[in-house]
């Protein structure tokens, strides 16, 4: 009896996972991200990197794929925690200001990142104080105009004793909104007169909304 020999289908074998592959597993199993997010920062790197091949081919031109994609793999695991966009701005940056014309390093890419981050995170700090100065600005315009503490819906007069021992009585105001910084809960003080607070609601305004 003839042993019939086995034939193997090569195309059932499947091929060994790249680095990169290998890469996006670890990634995703570290950071938590999911698939469409995976798939946005692979695109980032994949954008970047031809970018950075385009404009610096001579230390490239001659990789092999298989030097290729661990240099996918590595940047792939650098850049994982930089928010998209970032990245491409960065390349863009370096690849603009190179005068020296090879390719970068991670380390030369990141530390354009961290210019970047430091530059978005002062235009914030600016706007927010810009946006502060202007609340400011409108808030002493209101108290200007006859607006105080002594008109807002949450605010009550109260006779209180003055500081000091003193026995004598004296109206203030005390804040009754448990949302302003202002609350006698939070101070145990009352407002002052000129001082508006974020919550601020004139009575009249409050019974023409009831």
């Amino acid at each position: 009896m003839q042993q019939q020999s086995k034939q193997y289908d090569i195309t059932q074998i499947n091929e060994p996972p790249t680095l990169a592959g290998l890469a996006k597993n670890r990634i995703m199993s570290r950071c938590g991200i999911t698939e469409q997010e995976w798939a946005i920062y692979d695109a980032e790197i994949s954008v970047g990197l031809l970018t950075l091949r385009t404009a610096f081919p001579t230390q490239t031109r001659n990789y092999s794929d298989k030097e290729h994609d661990m240099l996918t793999a590595l940047w792939l695991e650098i850049f994982v925690a930089i928010e998209p966009g970032i990245l491409n701005e960065a390349i863009m940056r370096f690849v603009t200001a190179d005068r020296k014309g090879f390719f970068p390093s991670p380390g030369q890419i990141m530390g354009v990142i961290v210019d970047i981050q430091a530059e978005h995170e002062r235009q914030t700090a600016e706007e927010r104080t810009k946006e502060h100065a202007l609340y400011l600005q409108q808030i002493q315009q209101r108290i200007d105009g006859g607006e105080n503490c002594s008109t807002c819906l949450f605010c009550e007069h109260r006779d209180s004793l003055q500081k000091y021992g003193s026995s004598k009585p004296k109206i203030r105001l005390f804040c009754q909104n448990p949302k302003s910084y202002k609350y006698e809960g939070h101070h145990g003080h009352g407002t002052a007169v000129s001082i508006l607070c974020e919550y601020y609601q004139q009575l009249n305004t409050a019974r023409l909304i009831e």
